[in-house]
């Protein structure tokens, strides 16, 4: 079990310096814990194996007791000149991160930069332990260059980290495990060093090189560590001393406790990696767990949640080939396809694993974009739903093969696309995909130009506005004090819904009551789509009856739209549903038996650039 800390000297033709390859990950906007969840699932996801889920996890620890073994295997430290202060930093206080994958090749390949990978072998080992700015070997993989490695050090606070690895090749070799840190570069005599270190065993040719096989188990297991005892390949990486940040506003502001670090982490999961949780048409996905101090954070279903649903229901669309097409006159002639649903704005969700890591405030009104790989790179905003009762979300993908050309666009953090410095095809890719989402969600939005070339937004916001689901009164036959219906003007007050007193046969006057709305018609999300709910009481009768609604776009003057503008949606009733809901009947029409008076509710599509009233009738069954 012994090993010990290895610092790198300046080779007589140039080396990188510590501080440089930290700061090649800028600073990111995002919370730190979040970059380190998008950046460690994106190599979890490029080395995921072909079949199976990706089990990935992540696991906030307190060393308490056991910091005497950490203790024991890591000191000595680095020199205190490098500025990685290992003595100070392993305490039973100090808290250790193990971000986990299974089910993918772990960390293969040779043991040292400068050998071949063999056969198809691809060189993740050296790539991610010895090596910087190597492009990625993954076809569609979520990372570029590499440079997100650099948030295990950064979120480390003397930038240390511990590498378990057991690969799909297997053999002697096929188990490693090895120290890394990054400090400042510094000077001992006249010889410099570069700050970086390694922690393993010291070959003969004094390069430092892994633990192997079971002395790598037995470290592991001494450290606390998953390990691979059940034979399962993929990676540990152990964030030492982390940085859990802070939370709280401003003077407020204090840092995270364990548990909320991991609720965070779980929320941050939700937010960046949904798509991976919903299984591709091969059944590729991954699994998440988030753990802390041996207890477990759920990580729910992204659809349980209003919030994310409608992103969920896009991307079904666009897997689906339902989605809108980013088609160009030049190649890459599809680069890209887009979707949109709608939901429920409601108040939000104010549970923490959906509120710790929102990207947004407020209700949706965003478009996730992501490439082939399904990592979401961010949420653009779009302008709010012009009804406020209503919220989107959709989802824009990169086609195979423009996905390069936005990997291009893509800064280490990967958390947008970038036209400035591009050029040629890639800069019109991008630039163009952001003018086609715009445009899209303007056109599902109702902002279309109108015609008559004004160029001012469509009518959408105006109609949401007068849109007849907060009525002004209840009342029989016509209100001809309504607001114009779609391209009309108000005239003053709202239209409210009506009850029809028409009927087929004129029996349902001579028994006495009518069916009759009950109360304000609402706007509710069934099923993923909108719809108008309106409440009706069928009174009792001796006669089995035939009740009808139907639902009508209103213009000026209160009088019915008998030719809508060409291409305009029409509302239509879709169906019949009891208040205890046990009973559903598709259609305008349903057939009440007689007896006692009985509640339903009308469910009528909704259409958001009209005004609209419900009407009722009813006429005796001919089964009565």
């Amino acid at each position: 079990m012994s090993g010990r800390w290895w610092s790198q000297p300046f080779a007589p033709e140039g080396s990188a310096a510590a501080e440089g390859i930290v700061k090649q990950l800028g600073r990111p906007a995002l919370d730190p814990l979040t970059v380190l969840v998008r950046e460690a699932a994106q190599n979890s996801w490029d080395a995921h194996l072909p079949e199976g889920a990706v089990e990935f996890g992540v696991d906030v620890r307190v060393l308490g007791e056991n910091v005497d073994a950490w203790r024991q295997l890591l000191l000595p430290g680095p020199p205190s000149d490098s500025n990685v202060d290992l003595d100070n930093a392993l305490r039973p206080d100090a808290v250790v991160l193990v971000v986990s994958d299974r089910n993918t090749g772990g960390l293969g390949g040779p043991l040292r930069a400068g050998e071949r990978a063999r056969d198809e072998e691809t060189p993740d080992f050296v790539q991610f332990l010895r090596n910087v700015g190597e492009p990625s070997d993954h076809q569609f993989g979520g990372g570029t260059y590499g440079f997100g490695k650099g948030i295990f050090y950064r979120l480390s606070q003397v930038g240390a980290i511990l590498v378990d690895t057991n690969t799909a090749a297997g053999g002697p070799a096929g188990r490693r495990l090895m120290g890394a840190a990054l400090g400042h570069s510094w000077f001992l005599g006249d010889r410099r060093f570069t700050g970086r270190h390694w922690w393993g065993h010291v070959a003969p040719d004094d390069v430092p090189d892994p633990i192997l096989a079971g002395q790598a188990d037995s470290v592991a297991k001494a450290l606390g560590l998953p390990g691979f005892a059940d034979g399962r390949t993929g990676t540990d990486i152990v964030v030492l001393a982390a940085d859990l940040g802070s939370t709280g506003w401003e003077s407020y502001a204090r840092e995270r406790t364990p548990a909320e670090a991991a609720t965070f982490i779980a929320s941050s999961v939700l937010w960046n990696l949904w798509p991976k949780m919903i299984p591709d048409e091969r059944g590729r996905c991954m699994r998440f767990v988030v753990g802390v101090n041996g207890s477990r954070v759920p990580v729910p279903e992204p659809d349980s949640f209003d919030e994310l649903a409608t992103f969920v229901e896009a991307l079904h669309d666009v897997r689906a080939g339902k989605g809108a097409s980013y088609s160009r006159t030049v190649p890459p002639r599809n680069a890209g396809s887009f979707a949109l649903a709608l939901g429920a704005a409601g108040g939000g969700d104010t549970r923490l694993v959906i509120a710790a890591a929102k990207p947004f405030e407020g209700p949706s009104h965003h478009v996730a974009r992501m490439r082939v790989a399904e990592l979401v790179v961010d949420y653009l905003p779009g302008p709010p739903h012009p009804d406020t009762r209503l919220s989107y979300g959709g989802v824009f993908k990169a086609s195979e093969d423009a996905d390069a050309l936005f990997a291009s666009a893509e800064p280490p953090t990967h958390d947008d696309w970038i036209a400035k410095g591009l050029s040629g095809s890639a800069r019109g890719v991008v630039l163009g995909a952001r003018t086609f989402v715009q445009k899209q969600v303007d056109e599902k939005l109702g902002f279309g130009t109108q015609a008559g070339g004004s160029g001012d937004h469509g009518l959408g916001e105006l109609s949401a506005l007068l849109a007849g689901i907060v009525p002004a009164r209840i009342g029989v036959g016509r209100d001809t004090d309504g607001p114009g219906g779609r391209g009309g003007p108000s005239s003053g007050g709202v239209v409210g819904p009506m009850v029809g007193g028409s009927s087929g046969s004129g029996s349902s006057s001579r028994r006495g009551r009518k069916p009759r709305l009950t109360g304000t018609p609402s706007l509710q999300i069934h099923h993923g789509h909108p719809y108008l709910v309106a409440p009706v009481m069928v009174p009792a009768d001796v006669t089995a009856r035939i009740v009808s609604a139907d639902v009508e776009v209103v213009v000026e003057g209160g009088g019915r739209e008998n030719e809508p503008p060409l291409g305009a949606a029409l509302p239509q009733v879709m169906q019949w549903q009891s208040v205890t809901g046990n009973v559903v009947v598709s259609g305008r029409s349903i057939h009440v038996p007689a007896g006692e008076e009985s509640e339903w509710y009308v469910y009528a599509t909704h259409v958001p650039d009209a005004v609209v009233r419900f009407r009722v009738s009813q006429v005796a069954s001919n089964a009565s």
